[in-house]
């Protein structure tokens, strides 16, 4: 995704109009709803890039879409997004906005990905681990299921990844195994 000037202008516009309202809180958990739609709906973002799509149509749509999800402060953007011909930017600005809030709450987003849904058990214990690691941050966890893991957890900190998985600790022992240093040091 391409951070652009004009999205981040967009994100930062609605970041102090939602703090000038005192709505930033709500407004950043409907820009996450849709960012996560966004991401997810290629096609949906390909229709809405679409230049022969009229205005009209564009905006009756996303108000069906997102009915009951979205109120006033986000549903006024989401309509200045389309009527400035902007919504082919849609989920950049909507990605950028997102980053913005975290960044100004100092909150990091934790991505934990797992073969199951965890446990109450294993998520507190992935809490108290993130916690006593990241002490200075807000941390917002999210448990991603990912049935192509056989065992163990990925984990994504930001920009850093963490593999702990079955898949990650072969291809390790792989790598080392090829690369001849396992070999010279059993001799």
């Amino acid at each position: 995704m391409q951070h652009s000037k004009a999205n981040i202008r967009y994100a930062r516009a609605l970041y102090d109009l939602a703090e000038e309202y005192g709505q930033n809180e709500q407004v950043y958990h409907q820009m996450s709803l849709l960012r996560d739609f966004f991401a997810e709906a290629k096609q949906v973002r390909a229709w809405m890039s679409s230049p022969v799509i009229p205005v009209a149509l564009k905006k009756q749509t996303l108000a069906n879409l997102f009915q009951g999800c979205l109120d006033g402060l986000s549903v006024r953007f989401l309509n200045l997004i389309v009527e400035k011909n902007r919504s082919a930017d849609v989920y950049g600005i909507v990605h950028d906005y997102v980053d913005l809030y975290r960044k100004k709450k100092g909150m990091a987003r934790v991505v934990v990905g797992t073969p199951r849904l965890l446990s109450e058990a294993e998520n507190k214990a992935f809490e108290d681990w993130i916690a006593k690691n990241l002490p200075e941050a807000k941390v917002e966890m999210t448990n991603k299921v990912s049935p192509d893991l056989l065992g163990g957890f990925t984990m994504r900190v930001g920009w850093q990844f963490v593999d702990c998985s079955v898949a990650g600790r072969l291809h390790k022992l792989r790598k080392e195994l090829l690369s001849g240093d396992t070999l010279k040091r059993t001799f």
